[in-house]
């Protein structure tokens, strides 16, 4: 049995001195971000809205890309999403790794993404924890800015219309828990929005009286 400890990947060769897996390789991505790109997590201390990531992936052919005698280009590729309102993560960020695959050329994954391998055959395991902070980061450090107001609306929006189509039923007992759920929901959309507003030693505060 195998566990790797990922190291980050920005571009540059360099020599991956780690057994190989059992994966077959693909291409190296950027990770993009919309503003619509949005979901609510439950942490320890709550709930807060986190931003999703699409994943530009630089294989000549797709979205742009284009092969060329220096290797893949995928720069085009990037101006033509951002124009479509999307923010592409620099690699500098230390989100993507990649393994040596048996197979030949390299497997590349997100950091917190860890391969083990057991009997000749490849799992993963996610870091979610690590993932999410990662995440947070952005955030708080305004790589990301906070979502709109109008973006948070809208998913309450479509909870609204969820439990719009339950109502006919709600003297069902198993409906109407899930109608509750679902106000509940909407409560915590609500707060961890303005949470994110909230200054830092204000959240401190309330995290210290908490315990």
């Amino acid at each position: 049995m195998n566990t790797y400890t990922p190291s980050s990947w920005t571009g540059a060769k360099k020599n991956d001195d780690m057994p190989r897996i059992t994966e077959y390789s693909n291409e190296p991505f950027y990770l993009m971000h919309n503003p619509l790109q949005w979901e609510l997590i439950a942490t320890d201390d709550g709930f807060e809205w986190l931003p999703c990531f699409s994943q530009l992936n630089e294989g000549a052919g797709v979205n742009g890309v284009v092969q060329t005698r220096n290797g893949v280009d995928s720069s085009h590729a990037r101006v033509k999403f951002m124009e479509k309102g999307f923010q592409i993560l620099d690699r500098e960020f230390g989100y993507i790794t990649r393994y040596p695959t048996r197979h030949g050329g390299w497997y590349y994954s997100l950091i917190w993404d860890v391969p083990k391998i057991i009997a000749n055959q490849t799992f993963w395991n996610h870091d979610s924890s690590g993932y999410n902070q990662f995440r947070k980061n952005l955030v708080l450090t305004g790589v990301i800015e906070r979502p709109e107001p109008e973006v948070i609306e809208l998913k309450i929006r479509q909870i609204d219309r969820r439990i719009d189509r339950r109502l006919k039923n709600q003297h069902i007992p198993e409906i109407k828990k899930e109608i509750d759920k679902l106000y509940e929901l909407k409560k915590q959309m609500k707060d961890a929005f303005d949470s994110l507003f909230e200054p830092v030693d204000e959240k401190s505060t309330k995290k210290k009286g908490a315990k």
